[in-house]
């Protein structure tokens, strides 16, 4: 059966078109303006100055990790529930993912646990913002801090989330990586961003997403290729391009009102769904707002939900797979069971939660899971 109401579906502004057409006009397509631009505006929306705009999360989180001092042979603790585009960073750099369990009432990691899996290889810490919700900085901060091991956050799906009355990505952790791939919350069809406390890594950042080059001093005043400025350390080609950053840019006149959007249908499931046999909804901090990229729960017999709701026209899915059971990782470390994640893998789920979902689409849902499966 054809879905009616997708579980991901793109915003663009209707004019938005407009903007890219001159951009596109002007011949600068690659990293220029219209991405300092978009920094600069997001950077004022998020509350921080050190935005750096870059191609995609992945090439994000590779240049927050490498920027951390992951190398060969070190160590990254994070949860096996994630996105590939969080852990493929990790192999990609030759490091070890090593794999901490999960709270199973809310999807994240345990911030208990960690002290047991640092060593001395250990680089950096990730926390994964499941679905948007916010994961338990608190704890993670003081472990890491207590470590002196950088935290990364990866808020792809956490856009306009808020944590103790500040948006995520506005100085919690050492670095926050966010996605604006074609279905996030605000899209650049696709980008990403990383903000950063420090600027002595900020400055790191933005040389080292195009190849370590120092744009300052690259260049003579009448364009030429400068032959006394120096790469000290090499870097990747992970720059945002102008088009990218225009779409962005468009997107910022409707965000307030997609993010209610969203927020809206968080709460209204978060009652609607109460009670429901079979249904076990997360937890959600008290001193967190989330940003319902999805809004996600846990399933009795998940699968047969999902077939049912398919059927009748609604997207519905686990949201990620368990990231420690694919043979890529097979040099991966877990030190103890992962009781949570089998909790959690076996029974996570997703329905839709976007502005495209209005007060009819959210009751044909609702309706749909509480009459049983």
């Amino acid at each position: 059966m054809s879905i009616a109401i997708p579980l991901f579906k793109t915003h663009l502004p209707h004019d938005a078109h407009l903007a890219v057409k001159a951009t596109i006009e002007t011949g600068q397509l690659a990293l220029g303006a219209n991405v300092a631009q978009f920094e600069k505006r997001l950077g004022s929306w998020l509350g921080t100055h050190r935005v750096c705009g870059i191609s995609d999360v992945s090439g994000a989180l590779t240049l927050a990790l490498y920027v951390s001092g992951v190398r060969p042979g070190d160590e990254v603790i994070l949860s096996p529930m994630i996105c590939l585009a969080t852990s493929m960073p990790i192999a990609n750099l030759f490091a070890t993912p090593v794999w901490c369990d999960i709270e199973p009432n809310t999807g994240m990691m345990d911030a208990s646990l960690l002290p047991q899996l640092i060593t001395e290889k250990t680089r950096a810490i990730i926390a994964f913002h499941w679905s948007g919700d916010v994961a338990n900085l608190a704890e993670l901060r003081k472990v890491a801090n207590r470590a002196a091991i950088p935290l990364i956050e990866d808020a792809s799906e956490a856009f306009g989330a808020e944590y103790q009355g500040a948006r995520i990505g506005c100085e919690t952790a050492d670095f926050t990586v966010m996605s604006f791939g074609a279905v996030r919350q605000l899209t650049c069809g696709e980008g990403a961003s990383i903000s950063t406390l420090n600027e002595r890594n900020y400055d790191s950042l933005q040389k080292l997403r195009r190849y370590g080059i120092n744009s300052a001093t690259f260049r003579l005043s009448h364009g030429d290729l400068n032959p006394d400025s120096d790469i000290p350390l090499a870097g990747f080609n992970f720059p945002m391009n102008n088009i990218a950053a225009t779409i962005g840019l468009e997107q910022f006149r409707d965000i307030d009102d997609i993010l209610t959007k969203y927020r809206a249908n968080g709460a209204y499931f978060q009652d609607a769904l109460a009670d429901t046999p079979g249904i076990t909804l997360l937890a959600r901090q008290k001193n967190s707002i989330s940003g319902y990229w999805t809004y996600s729960m846990r399933a009795e017999r998940r699968d047969d939900l999902v077939r049912k709701l398919v059927l009748n026209g609604i997207g519905a899915q686990r949201l990620h797979l368990r990231n420690d059971k694919y043979s890529c990782f097979s040099a991966s470390i877990s030190k103890s069971p992962l009781p949570g994640v089998e909790i959690f893998d076996r029974e996570n789920l997703s329905i839709p939660c976007g502005w495209w979902v209005g007060s009819r689409e959210r009751e044909i849902i609702s309706s749909c899971i509480r009459a049983g499966w």
